[in-house]
């Protein structure tokens, strides 16, 4: 008996999660628009903010460094810097703005009472909310691989390509973990909105902010204090900083090495200073966060990404189980309210 229970619970699960697909894909305007966030943000980087961050570097460059200071070679590496920090801003940012848009089918279902039909049927709130999140979280990640893969072409466009193969995994297997993060964190978010005409001014207000809110724009020292701290509470923060550490570090490194800057590491912290990045004697490169004037490593951003995916899957358990003790009372007050009024005399 169990096993066919669960057999029809699996058959339910493929059959949602299909559907769900089907719905995004036949609605074109929202694939487009989910994709073109991201990029739509990449390309800001490219247009406004990328020359902002190569004219401070050289201008510290001049100033610490005024020997290298136009040697193209050594610019170029230091542009590769730049734009691996804020590629690995972009992913961050990409994972949670995407998983989120996503989310207008749940929202939609619940606006046209789909979702009352499907947790009042015999399929079990569990399996619902599995295929939800199952779909959310691989259309997540198919649009930050997609966008990931579209940013290296860039780097390698620019000639600035310097990611190691390990990197490259390694940022695959982050993908992995930060869409899963934020596909359990915007599911649980979205529990609580039940029309298309809130969800769309919150994705649009939030992937206006989302930047700010986990230091993806800016270098932490570059904005004001209270926002500095604001970050640390936000799970995308830890996926930025790990993002860095693998996109980041080959490059530094490579640099650290060059017979041109050797003799001067002494001024090269100074130089890299806003983007947290610590040397040690041995020029082994981490990019660290700061929480509250404490320094956050990458243990710690691990830890605090796989806490928040179990927070968040216990979190959306138990709302998935108060969905279905509702919908069970509701089918038991249905049942016993009275019919027709022949009904009522018979």
């Amino acid at each position: 008996m169990n096993n066919t229970a669960n057999k029809n619970q699996i058959s339910a699960f493929k059959s949602l999660t299909l559907r769900h697909f089907l719905v995004f894909i036949k609605n074109i305007p929202t694939v487009i628009f989910t994709l073109m966030v991201p990029l739509a943000i990449f390309a800001i980087y490219i247009l406004f903010l990328r020359p902002f961050e190569t004219n401070q570097l050289r201008t510290a460059l001049e100033q610490y460094i005024p020997e290298v200071s136009n040697n193209a070679d050594i610019l170029r590496q230091f542009y590769a810097i730049a734009d691996s920090w804020m590629i690995a801003g972009v992913l961050a940012i990409s994972c949670i703005t995407v998983s989120l848009n996503t989310n207008y089918i749940l929202v939609k279902d619940k606006e046209n009472g789909l979702n009352k039909d499907m947790i009042s049927s015999p399929i079990d709130s569990r399996t619902i909310v599995l295929s939800y999140f199952t779909f959310n979280f691989i259309v997540t990640f198919v649009i930050n691989f997609v966008v990931f893969c579209l940013t290296l072409i860039y780097l390698l466009f620019c000639n600035v390509y310097m990611i190691s193969v390990f990197d490259f995994f390694a940022c695959i297997g982050l993908i992995l973990f930060s869409s899963i993060s934020a596909s359990l964190i915007t599911h649980f978010i979205c529990n609580f909105i039940n029309s298309d005409a809130v969800l769309s001014p919150i994705v649009a207000i939030f992937s206006a902010a989302v930047g700010f809110l986990i230091g993806a724009y800016l270098p932490g020292n570059m904005m004001p204090r209270a926002i500095q701290c604001l970050t640390g509470f936000f799970p995308g923060t830890y996926s930025a900083g790990l993002f860095r550490n693998y996109l980041m570090a080959t490059p530094i490194e490579k640099l650290l090495h060059d017979p041109a800057i050797y003799p001067h590491l002494d001024q090269i912290d100074s130089v890299v200073s806003g983007f947290n990045i610590s040397i040690s004697e041995d020029l082994y490169v981490e990019i660290g966060l700061e929480f509250f004037d404490k320094r956050v490593d990458t243990f710690t951003m691990s830890l605090v990404i796989i806490g928040s995916i179990i927070v968040f899957l216990v979190l959306n358990l138990i709302i998935s189980r108060k969905n279905n003790i509702i919908a069970q009372f509701s089918e038991k007050k249905k049942s016993k309210k009275p019919g027709s009024i022949s009904d009522q005399i018979k």
